[in-house]
């Protein structure tokens, strides 16, 4: 997986080290997205982002941390941090930039005690990768949390809004047998291309019908579009 991520940790890099107009290519479904590596190293955030932010409380195990601007943000607000990121160049940028606690790894694979918070923002369940892996990543979240913990997390209906084009798109990976939600998706940045794989793009409804199957509450804080922030509580 980690080599999937290798052109997205090396365009933040090297935005990093001072190249501001470094490009990262993302082709999603085959369709062309040039990103500016700056975005991942920015110090503002949009609403539902912001709001995120706003709800963690206590031990944050900031989760898919990428260049830690969220994990920034919340040191400075006094919280205790732990950032992960499956991608080295992420980790050196993060542990340079002043993050405390970071460490590589996924979720799978940390092992640094309870949380009061699991944070997954920009949309943050993507990582996921598809729905049938969902289960077993809120099982493994769940089992992570203190008493009364919570996960907090942002992803999109791709339905809402979408075009007559892109929901037939989505209808024919329906009938193929996939969720419509997952995304095939390539990063590429200055000449290396990595590995197609699949990112997740959860409906609400479909994340908070999971999310009771494993030991969570689910609700939805606020929904801008397709786009959405929810929150899940350790279920007694």
């Amino acid at each position: 997986m980690r080599s999937t991520y290798h052109p997205h940790g090396a365009a933040l890099l090297d935005c990093f080290r001072g190249k501001r107009d470094a490009t990262l290519v993302c082709y999603q479904d085959g369709e062309r997205d040039d990103v500016p590596a700056a975005f991942w190293l920015r110090d503002s955030f949009d609403p539902l982002e912001a709001l995120g932010l706003e709800l963690c409380r206590g031990h944050v195990l900031d989760v898919g941390a990428g260049a830690g601007v969220h994990a920034l943000d919340l040191q400075a607000r006094g919280l205790r941090v732990t950032a992960i990121d499956i991608v080295p160049a992420c980790v050196e940028i993060m542990r340079e930039r002043g993050v405390r606690s970071v460490a590589c790894a996924d979720i799978s694979t940390i092992d640094a005690g309870r949380f009061d918070t699991i944070l997954c923002l920009c949309n943050g369940l993507d990582k996921v990768g598809t729905l049938a892996a969902l289960p077993r990543f809120l099982e493994r979240a769940r089992g992570l949390v203190s008493t009364n913990g919570q996960l907090v997390a942002d992803s999109f209906d791709l339905r809402v809004g979408a075009t007559p084009e892109a929901l037939g798109r989505m209808a024919r990976k329906t009938a193929s047998g996939r969720y419509f939600g997952e995304i095939d998706l390539r990063f590429e940045y200055d000449g290396r291309s990595g590995p197609n794989f699949s990112a997740l793009h959860v409906d609400y409804d479909t994340f908070a019908r999971t999310a009771e199957k494993t030991g969570w509450t689910p609700e939805r804080i606020r929904e801008v579009g397709g786009h959405y922030l929810a929150r899940a509580v350790a279920s007694p």
